[in-house]
């Protein structure tokens, strides 16, 4: 049985890598900025509400949830200048006349924004009064061919199409020297985008999850960890302490690093894997099968040394408090 997971980690990275090399005409290059903020630290909601104010032609955006009255605000501003649209989940319906719902049993769980062609908006954090206190992360990212992934995605939604879709036309930008890959889940596989990275590593893979369920990407760690990287991260107290289905418990047993952060009220909510202290995957997705074939996510995966310090610099803060 242990043989027959090994070979079905080992086909999934390399469907992984077909899956990438089979979408690629050729990669992109262009210029751009990527900026990286955490929440709560930083005020995420004025930093939504300050990028969707700079978009002068349509503003676009796709949130799991979203009641947060100046985010709202600024896209009712924009409505009234602007082409502006918002789709939510069926867990936060909103009556604004240019908000539409996902009402599907599987999530919408994005959370995201595209402006003007040029400008996104990532990451893991909704807009909501629930999150203010949690653990987030928001990632701009300045780029024509990483928002035209965006807004391709969002016309599938407009156009009633969710959990399927067309795979993404250009996985891989290089933004001002920085490599970027950009993928949907469930059509572009995103555990396999994953697994395919994790591969990469030599010294460490470092992470942070709201949620854990994955088994192929657990059995992956562990194999990692009896060779020598260095595998640690956090998971929140709430979804994994008593869950089942998490991986929780799995790694711990392997002696891999692995505490739980937060009680209920504060939620670690991130999604984010740190490779090799030089390659950083984040986005909506939770490593869960849900996430990979039901639910409509995006992910992220950022080939920088500064943002990655970034992200280890707030892993070992978040790690000192679990």
């Amino acid at each position: 049985m242990a043989k027959y997971a090994k070979y079905l980690i080992f086909l999934a990275i390399f469907l992984g890598g077909c899956s990438i090399t089979g979408n690629i005409s050729q990669e992109k290059t262009e210029e751009g900025n990527i900026t990286v903020y955490f929440c709560p630290e930083s005020n995420c909601s004025s930093i939504v509400s300050s990028v969707l104010a700079k978009n002068i032609n349509y503003v676009h955006c796709a949130f799991y949830d979203v009641d947060l009255p100046d985010v709202i605000h600024s896209l009712e501003a924009s409505s009234n200048s602007i082409d502006t649209e918002l789709l939510t989940d069926n867990s936060n319906p909103l009556k604004l006349p240019f908000a539409k719902t996902d009402y599907r049993n599987a999530l919408m769980h994005n959370k995201f924004c595209v402006g003007d062609g040029k400008n996104v908006i990532t990451g893991s954090y909704n807009p909501t009064f629930g999150s203010l206190d949690d653990e987030n992360n928001i990632v701009l990212i300045e780029s024509k061919t990483i928002a035209g992934n965006y807004e391709d995605e969002f016309q599938e939604f407009k156009n009633g199409i969710f959990g399927k879709g067309n795979r993404v036309k250009n996985p891989v930008v290089i933004i001002s020297g920085t490599r970027v890959e950009n993928y949907f889940c469930p059509e572009d596989w995103c555990s396999d985008k994953v697994l395919k990275v994790l591969s990469k590593a030599n010294k460490s893979i470092h992470f942070m999850f709201y949620s854990f369920t994955d088994d192929s990407i657990g059995d992956f760690l562990v194999e990692k960890f009896k060779k020598d990287v260095d595998v640690s991260g956090i998971l929140d107290y709430s979804q994994n302490k008593n869950s089942s289905y998490s991986e929780y418990r799995k790694l711990l047993s392997a002696g891999i690093n692995v505490s739980l952060y937060g009680t209920g009220k504060r939620l670690l909510h991130s999604k984010v894997f740190i490779v090799d202290s030089k390659i950083v995957i984040t986005g909506s997705y939770n490593p869960t099968k849900n996430a990979d074939t039901e639910n409509d996510e995006n992910i992220v995966i950022i080939y920088n040394e500064e943002i990655a310090k970034q992200f280890e610099r707030k892993f070992e803060e978040i790690k000192s408090k679990s």
